[in-house]
């Protein structure tokens, strides 16, 4: 490893303190279907009005479907999502793309498969700056209906190495590095971006949705909310989930250190949790009647979760707000600052055991490690992406969430 000396730490730091919150209406209109922000402005697919534009924070609303194809007098968009570099579309005349905010759109379709009013592009995911797309049905030539590009939709590749042609995949979501893909027939990973998938134990039933932090994946299903501690080995059953059958359009993503979950069980609404998917309560707060009966999609940007609904769309700020905060001086700071596998801290001065907490820019919580007192801690990096941290301290025998410094990760 090459070692690099320690940068000076600013006097001033964040810490991350929980606040109230509801869901708050974007007057977004109805009919939306999926919902994605891009460049201060969002976007929802709201079909047959196409797609919707603010970039005023939902204050006001404009249409932005030049380009868009045209059935008779309607633009049937049914799902929307963006990287760095464009605002994706996935219509029932095909895919299009927009590099210039929404105001024009251009086909990308080439090899992707034809669509309809049955057979479209339902969901659009982005992993590493890549865009996948998951179609509706069961495209028996195109196992599990799952497409990506590295390239914003010059070329497109098949995701299917491993998925079978009875499978319709449902959603795909993000976890240490692995894609996994919740599919009719089970719980599929893949470990290289997409290139193939393999079953995860003997999930052999029906899985709606999936998503993972801290040790733990969670999958909404045929059995409902359930929860692995092993890497999809053993599954044990959740507590609060409103239902032991999760219908289709389920839907699951994980904010701010917690899972949020369309349950598409009448008015149940919204379910959340914050312990990692063991227990669930529901979160409607803010929500008119009619839309907590009719959730479609998540859409998670740094500063607000949001929410596609039949009715409207809405939105709660991250769960953290800053203050300043001066760094314990009982503790060393970490070093390397700068760092590529590993970083220490001085914990002489902390008494039994604690955890060691990395915040990223956004205000979520990135990793969490167990560390001893009376000695030198060592953290290993495992996988943490590249970029800037906050880094804390939680103990028993200390007060509150203790700011040590600040840590890049090359």
């Amino acid at each position: 490893m090459r070692l690099i000396h320690t940068l000076a730490i600013l006097p001033q730091f964040l810490l991350i303190l929980p606040v109230s919150a509801q869901w708050n209406a974007l007057n977004a209109g109805s009919g939306n279907r999926s919902i994605t922000t891009k460049s201060g402005a969002i976007y929802v697919a709201a079909p047959p009005a196409g797609v919707r534009k603010s970039t005023t924070e939902g204050a006001t609303w404009t249409s932005a479907n030049t380009g868009l194809p045209l059935s008779g007098a309607n633009v049937m968009a049914q799902s929307v999502g963006s990287n760095s570099a464009a605002v994706f579309c996935g219509t029932e005349s095909g895919v299009y793309r927009s590099t210039d905010n929404g105001a024009s759109w251009i086909s990308v379709n080439g090899t992707l498969p034809a669509s309809s009013n049955t057979i479209y592009c339902n969901r659009i995911h982005t992993f590493n700056d890549a865009i996948f797309l998951v179609y509706t049905g069961q495209l028996s030539q195109n196992g599990g209906g799952v497409f990506r590009t590295f390239d914003n939709g010059t070329t497109w590749l098949q995701a299917f190495s491993g998925l079978a042609s009875n499978m319709t995949v449902n959603m795909l979501a993000e976890y240490n590095g692995d894609l996994y893909a919740a599919t009719s027939t089970g719980l599929m990973r893949s470990t290289d971006l997409g290139g193939s998938w393999q079953m995860v134990g003997t999930t052999n039933w029906t899985v709606q949705a999936v998503q993972g932090q801290n040790g733990a994946l969670v999958i909404l299903g045929a059995f409902g909310a359930q929860r692995s501690t092993d890497n999809g080995l053993t599954w044990t059953a959740t507590t609060g989930y409103p239902t032991n059958n999760c219908p289709v359009g389920s839907d699951l993503i994980r904010y701010d250190g917690m899972f949020y979950a369309i349950t598409k069980t009448g008015a149940n609404g919204c379910y959340r949790s914050s312990d990692n998917g063991a227990t669930w309560t529901a979160f409607n707060d803010g929500l008119s009647p009619q839309n907590t009966f009719a959730q479609e999609e998540f859409h998670a940007s740094a500063s607000h979760l949001y929410i596609a609904c039949a009715l409207d769309a809405y939105r709660i700020p991250s769960t953290t707000v800053s203050v300043e905060e001066r760094a314990d001086s009982r503790f060393g700071q970490p070093f390397p600052t700068l760092f590529e596998d590993r970083f220490r801290i001085d914990l002489t001065a902390l008494d039994g055991m604690g955890s060691v907490v990395l915040i990223d820019p956004s205000g979520r919580e990135a990793g969490r490690w167990t560390v001893t007192g009376n000695g030198i801690a060592t953290i290993e990096r495992q996988g943490l992406a590249s970029g800037p941290y906050l880094c804390y301290l939680l103990a028993p025998s200390i007060e509150g969430m203790q700011p040590l410094g600040r840590v890049i990760a090359e």
